[in-house]
C-alpha cells in the first residue's frame, strides 16, 4: 500500500491545537463535549460506530501513535458539519468549522475528504462544491472514508454487503464504483 504522508500544524492558540498530545481517552472526552454541543443525538450515535470501525482498522494496520490519534479524531469529527447540513456539503462545512476552531489541517482534510470514496473536482462541482479534488490521500483519510462507508445507519456492513450495496448504488457510475472498490481493496485484509 502507498499512502501520502500527512503533516501540518494548527493554530497554536486554539484549545484544539494540542489535541494530538493528549491521550486517546482525553481526546474522546474533549471531542465528545465538542460534538454534543453541535450535532444531534442520531448523528452522534453514527459517529461513535464509525469511530469504532476506524479504530479497529487502524489497530490492525499497526499504525504509529500519531496516525492512530489522527484516525480517532478524524472519525469522531467526520460528520460535525451535519449540524449545518445533511447534504454532500456537510464535509466541506465541517472542515471549515474545524479550521475556524483551530484544529490541525490534517484533521480538517480527513473530514473534507470522507464523503464516499472521495469526489473528483468535476463531481464536486456537480454538487455545488468548490471545484477541487476531495479524494482521500493519506492512510488516515482513507480509513475514515472507508469506515464511514461501512456503516449504514447504525449497522456495520461486512465486505460482501458493502460491495453489493455500492454495486447497486453506482451501477451507472463506473468511475465512482471503481473508486469505492479500490478503497475497499486497499484495506480488505484488515476488515471482515
Amino acid at each position: 500500500m502507498s499512502f501520502e504522508s500527512s503533516s501540518n500544524s494548527a493554530n497554536s492558540e486554539s484549545p484544539y491545537s494540542r489535541l494530538l498530545k493528549k491521550s486517546e481517552n482525553e481526546i474522546v472526552e474533549v471531542l465528545t463535549h465538542y460534538l454534543k454541543e453541535k450535532v444531534e443525538e442520531e448523528v452522534f450515535k453514527h459517529i461513535l460506530i464509525v469511530t469504532d470501525v476506524a479504530k479497529k482498522i487502524a489497530e490492525k494496520l499497526n499504525l504509529n501513535e500519531e496516525s492512530r490519534k489522527l484516525v480517532l479524531i478524524g472519525a469522531l469529527l467526520h460528520d460535525v458539519g451535519r449540524c449545518k447540513s445533511h447534504g454532500m456539503d456537510h464535509a466541506v462545512i465541517g472542515a471549515e468549522m474545524l479550521r475556524k476552531d483551530g484544529f490541525d489541517e490534517r484533521i480538517a482534510k480527513i473530514v473534507e475528504r470522507h464523503i464516499g470514496a472521495g469526489l473528483t473536482a468535476k463531481e464536486a462541482k456537480s454538487f455545488g462544491l468548490l471545484e477541487k479534488d476531495y479524494i482521500p490521500k493519506t492512510v488516515e483519510e482513507k480509513i475514515v472514508a472507508l469506515a464511514d462507508n461501512l456503516v449504514s445507519n447504525r449497522k456495520v456492513l461486512r465486505k460482501k454487503e458493502y460491495l453489493k450495496a455500492v454495486k447497486e448504488k453506482f451501477s451507472n457510475q463506473t468511475d465512482v464504483l471503481e473508486r469505492h472498490i479500490k478503497l475497499l481493496k486497499e484495506f480488505e485484509d484488515v476488515i471482515d
